[in-house]
Protein backbone atom coordinates (compact mmCIF):
# COMPACT_ATOMS: atom_id res chain seq x y z
CA UNK A 1 0.00 0.00 0.00
CA UNK A 2 1.41 2.94 -1.27
CA UNK A 3 2.24 5.84 1.59
CA UNK A 4 0.00 9.19 1.83
CA UNK A 5 1.09 12.16 -0.03
CA UNK A 6 1.90 14.62 2.58
CA UNK A 7 0.86 18.27 1.48
CA UNK A 8 2.77 21.23 2.44
CA UNK A 9 1.01 23.81 5.46
CA UNK A 10 -1.15 26.40 4.38
CA UNK A 11 -0.12 29.92 4.45
CA UNK A 12 1.54 31.28 7.43
CA UNK A 13 1.19 28.20 9.40
CA UNK A 14 4.63 26.81 10.77
CA UNK A 15 5.06 22.89 10.98
CA UNK A 16 2.08 21.64 13.17
CA UNK A 17 1.42 24.53 15.55
CA UNK A 18 -1.55 26.56 15.71
CA UNK A 19 0.16 29.96 14.78
CA UNK A 20 -0.85 32.28 11.68
CA UNK A 21 0.92 35.33 10.43
CA UNK A 22 -1.63 37.90 9.71
CA UNK A 23 0.00 40.28 7.16
CA UNK A 24 -1.52 43.96 6.06
CA UNK A 25 -0.52 46.44 3.32
CA UNK A 26 1.36 49.07 3.65
CA UNK A 27 -1.06 51.54 2.50
CA UNK A 28 -3.64 50.85 4.97
CA UNK A 29 -1.02 51.56 8.39
CA UNK A 30 -2.61 54.76 9.32
CA UNK A 31 -0.68 57.03 12.00
CA UNK A 32 -1.95 58.64 14.89
CA UNK A 33 -0.62 62.02 15.78
CA UNK A 34 -0.38 62.27 19.50
CA UNK A 35 -2.97 64.67 21.27
CA UNK A 36 0.15 67.60 21.80
CA UNK A 37 -0.03 68.28 18.15
CA UNK A 38 -3.69 68.67 18.22
CA UNK A 39 -3.21 71.64 20.78
CA UNK A 40 0.40 73.35 18.88
CA UNK A 41 -2.22 73.54 15.67
CA UNK A 42 -5.49 74.95 17.80
CA UNK A 43 -3.16 77.57 19.00
CA UNK A 44 -1.79 78.48 15.33
CA UNK A 45 -5.24 79.11 14.69
CA UNK A 46 -6.21 81.30 17.66
CA UNK A 47 -2.88 83.38 17.37
CA UNK A 48 -3.57 86.99 16.87
CA UNK A 49 -2.12 87.35 13.72
CA UNK A 50 -4.59 85.32 12.42
CA UNK A 51 -7.43 86.87 14.05
CA UNK A 52 -6.08 90.19 12.69
CA UNK A 53 -6.18 88.78 8.92
CA UNK A 54 -9.91 87.45 9.77
CA UNK A 55 -10.97 90.97 11.12
CA UNK A 56 -9.14 93.26 7.99
CA UNK A 57 -10.87 90.56 5.95
CA UNK A 58 -14.38 91.23 7.54
CA UNK A 59 -13.79 95.07 6.96
CA UNK A 60 -12.90 94.84 3.72
CA UNK A 61 -16.22 93.29 2.86
CA UNK A 62 -18.17 94.97 5.35
CA UNK A 63 -16.59 98.79 3.49
CA UNK A 64 -17.36 97.12 -0.19
CA UNK A 65 -20.74 96.81 0.74
CA UNK A 66 -21.63 100.05 2.46
CA UNK A 67 -20.59 102.39 -0.66
CA UNK A 68 -22.14 99.82 -2.70
CA UNK A 69 -25.02 100.30 -0.94
CA UNK A 70 -24.39 104.27 -1.28
CA UNK A 71 -23.90 104.28 -4.67
CA UNK A 72 -27.18 102.53 -5.50
CA UNK A 73 -29.29 104.66 -3.38
CA UNK A 74 -27.80 107.98 -4.79
CA UNK A 75 -28.72 106.17 -8.17
CA UNK A 76 -32.43 105.54 -7.23
CA UNK A 77 -32.53 109.30 -5.26
CA UNK A 78 -31.42 110.60 -8.78
CA UNK A 79 -33.44 108.50 -10.97
CA UNK A 80 -36.90 108.93 -8.54
CA UNK A 81 -36.38 113.31 -8.62
CA UNK A 82 -35.76 113.07 -12.55
CA UNK A 83 -38.58 110.43 -13.42
CA UNK A 84 -41.11 112.91 -10.91
CA UNK A 85 -39.49 115.97 -13.12
CA UNK A 86 -40.48 114.60 -15.85
CA UNK A 87 -44.32 113.85 -14.89
CA UNK A 88 -44.51 117.31 -13.18
CA UNK A 89 -43.05 119.46 -16.16
CA UNK A 90 -44.19 117.44 -19.18
CA UNK A 91 -41.16 118.50 -21.51
CA UNK A 92 -42.07 118.97 -24.85
CA UNK A 93 -39.96 118.98 -28.50
CA UNK A 94 -39.02 121.72 -30.01
CA UNK A 95 -41.41 123.01 -33.52
CA UNK A 96 -38.98 122.88 -36.32
CA UNK A 97 -40.01 124.88 -39.94
CA UNK A 98 -37.92 125.77 -43.22
CA UNK A 99 -37.88 129.52 -43.69
CA UNK A 100 -35.00 129.81 -46.20
CA UNK A 101 -32.57 127.55 -48.97
CA UNK A 102 -29.42 129.25 -50.26
CA UNK A 103 -27.13 127.04 -52.70
CA UNK A 104 -23.76 128.27 -54.31
CA UNK A 105 -20.96 126.86 -55.66
CA UNK A 106 -16.68 127.29 -54.62
CA UNK A 107 -13.84 126.51 -56.91
CA UNK A 108 -12.78 124.24 -59.10
CA UNK A 109 -14.33 121.07 -58.24
CA UNK A 110 -18.01 123.47 -57.95
CA UNK A 111 -18.40 121.76 -54.76
CA UNK A 112 -22.15 122.85 -53.79
CA UNK A 113 -22.79 124.53 -50.44
CA UNK A 114 -25.90 124.52 -48.70
CA UNK A 115 -27.56 127.27 -46.03
CA UNK A 116 -30.58 126.11 -44.89
CA UNK A 117 -32.26 128.45 -42.10
CA UNK A 118 -34.28 127.39 -39.98
CA UNK A 119 -37.50 128.07 -37.38
CA UNK A 120 -36.67 126.73 -34.01
CA UNK A 121 -39.41 127.08 -31.13
CA UNK A 122 -39.47 126.13 -27.80
CA UNK A 123 -43.02 125.31 -26.76
CA UNK A 124 -42.62 124.65 -22.95
CA UNK A 125 -43.58 126.71 -20.45
CA UNK A 126 -40.87 126.24 -18.09
CA UNK A 127 -38.52 124.38 -19.42
CA UNK A 128 -35.10 125.72 -21.61
CA UNK A 129 -33.69 123.66 -23.99
CA UNK A 130 -29.91 123.61 -24.85
CA UNK A 131 -28.79 122.12 -27.55
CA UNK A 132 -25.30 120.19 -27.68
CA UNK A 133 -23.25 120.20 -30.65
CA UNK A 134 -21.49 117.32 -29.99
CA UNK A 135 -24.29 114.83 -30.77
CA UNK A 136 -25.96 117.55 -33.75
CA UNK A 137 -25.02 115.59 -36.99
CA UNK A 138 -27.42 117.34 -40.24
CA UNK A 139 -27.54 115.35 -43.17
CA UNK A 140 -29.47 116.96 -46.83
CA UNK A 141 -31.05 113.93 -48.87
CA UNK A 142 -32.51 113.57 -52.02
CA UNK A 143 -34.66 110.81 -53.08
CA UNK A 144 -32.84 108.75 -50.30
CA UNK A 145 -29.28 109.39 -51.55
CA UNK A 146 -26.59 111.78 -49.47
CA UNK A 147 -26.24 114.91 -51.49
CA UNK A 148 -24.45 117.03 -48.33
CA UNK A 149 -23.57 117.06 -44.88
CA UNK A 150 -22.88 119.35 -41.42
CA UNK A 151 -23.83 120.29 -38.13
CA UNK A 152 -26.62 121.92 -36.24
CA UNK A 153 -25.20 125.10 -34.46
CA UNK A 154 -24.82 125.52 -30.87
CA UNK A 155 -28.31 126.91 -29.38
CA UNK A 156 -30.09 127.50 -25.54
CA UNK A 157 -33.37 128.31 -25.86
CA UNK A 158 -35.54 129.64 -22.51
CA UNK A 159 -39.13 128.73 -22.43
CA UNK A 160 -41.32 129.57 -25.15
CA UNK A 161 -38.57 130.91 -27.13
CA UNK A 162 -38.73 131.69 -31.10
CA UNK A 163 -35.00 131.47 -32.54
CA UNK A 164 -33.96 131.41 -36.21
CA UNK A 165 -30.97 129.39 -36.97
CA UNK A 166 -28.72 128.49 -40.03
CA UNK A 167 -27.61 125.27 -40.80
CA UNK A 168 -24.34 125.01 -43.15
CA UNK A 169 -23.86 121.97 -45.48
CA UNK A 170 -20.79 120.52 -47.84
CA UNK A 171 -21.79 118.84 -50.48
CA UNK A 172 -20.31 115.81 -50.84
CA UNK A 173 -17.46 114.03 -53.53
CA UNK A 174 -20.30 111.97 -55.58
CA UNK A 175 -22.10 113.45 -58.79
CA UNK A 176 -24.93 115.27 -58.20
CA UNK A 177 -28.46 113.63 -59.39
CA UNK A 178 -29.43 114.95 -62.81
CA UNK A 179 -32.36 116.76 -61.18
CA UNK A 180 -30.14 118.74 -58.67
CA UNK A 181 -27.59 119.43 -61.13
CA UNK A 182 -30.09 121.17 -63.63
CA UNK A 183 -31.93 122.89 -60.82
CA UNK A 184 -28.60 124.70 -59.65
CA UNK A 185 -26.76 125.44 -63.64
CA UNK A 186 -29.96 125.93 -65.50
CA UNK A 187 -31.97 129.45 -64.86
CA UNK A 188 -34.89 128.40 -66.85
CA UNK A 189 -35.50 124.82 -65.74
CA UNK A 190 -38.78 124.91 -63.87
CA UNK A 191 -38.35 121.26 -61.97
CA UNK A 192 -39.38 121.29 -58.56
CA UNK A 193 -36.66 119.86 -56.37
CA UNK A 194 -38.36 117.58 -53.43
CA UNK A 195 -35.18 117.45 -50.23
CA UNK A 196 -35.14 116.04 -46.69
CA UNK A 197 -32.97 117.18 -44.33
CA UNK A 198 -32.43 114.94 -41.21
CA UNK A 199 -31.46 115.68 -38.09
CA UNK A 200 -29.92 114.19 -35.25
CA UNK A 201 -29.84 116.20 -32.36
CA UNK A 202 -29.28 115.77 -28.56
CA UNK A 203 -31.51 118.09 -26.72
CA UNK A 204 -30.96 118.90 -23.07
CA UNK A 205 -33.76 120.33 -20.86
CA UNK A 206 -32.61 122.91 -18.41
CA UNK A 207 -35.21 124.79 -15.49
CA UNK A 208 -33.84 127.53 -12.88
CA UNK A 209 -30.08 127.35 -14.11
CA UNK A 210 -30.33 123.20 -13.20
CA UNK A 211 -29.32 120.99 -15.90
CA UNK A 212 -31.78 117.76 -16.61
CA UNK A 213 -32.16 115.05 -18.37
CA UNK A 214 -31.09 114.33 -22.19
CA UNK A 215 -33.26 113.89 -25.16
CA UNK A 216 -32.09 112.55 -28.36
CA UNK A 217 -34.43 113.67 -30.93
CA UNK A 218 -34.86 112.84 -34.47
CA UNK A 219 -35.88 115.35 -36.84
CA UNK A 220 -36.58 114.99 -40.68
CA UNK A 221 -37.73 118.36 -42.49
CA UNK A 222 -39.27 117.41 -45.58
CA UNK A 223 -39.24 120.31 -48.37
CA UNK A 224 -39.95 121.81 -52.13
CA UNK A 225 -38.28 124.10 -53.40
CA UNK A 226 -39.27 125.94 -57.01
CA UNK A 227 -35.18 125.49 -57.67
CA UNK A 228 -31.66 125.43 -56.23
CA UNK A 229 -30.39 128.97 -56.36
CA UNK A 230 -30.20 132.09 -54.46
CA UNK A 231 -33.72 133.13 -55.02
CA UNK A 232 -35.27 129.67 -53.71
CA UNK A 233 -38.58 129.28 -52.68
CA UNK A 234 -40.14 126.95 -50.51
CA UNK A 235 -43.10 125.57 -51.93
CA UNK A 236 -44.00 123.22 -49.05
CA UNK A 237 -42.85 121.46 -46.04
CA UNK A 238 -43.23 119.63 -42.82
CA UNK A 239 -40.96 118.37 -40.05
CA UNK A 240 -41.61 115.85 -37.67
CA UNK A 241 -39.76 114.93 -34.22
CA UNK A 242 -39.48 111.39 -32.44
CA UNK A 243 -38.23 112.34 -28.51
CA UNK A 244 -36.04 109.04 -27.05
CA UNK A 245 -35.30 109.59 -23.44
CA UNK A 246 -31.29 108.95 -22.60
CA UNK A 247 -30.52 107.28 -19.46
CA UNK A 248 -27.35 110.51 -19.12
CA UNK A 249 -27.37 112.99 -16.89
Amino acid sequence: MPSPILLPPPPGRLNNHEMYIVQFPKDQIYYVPPSENALIVERYRNSPKNEKKRRSCCCSIRLMLTIGLILLTIIAVVGITLAVLYFIFNPMGPIFYVNDVLVRTSGKSKTPYYEISLGVKNPNKRLGLDYEDADNDVVLLFEGTEVATGKFPTLEQGHGVSSKVKVELTGTNEHLPKVMDKSMNDRKSNTPVSLSLDMKLGVRFSTAGIEGWLMKSDVVCRFKVNALMNNSEILSQACNINFKPLLKI
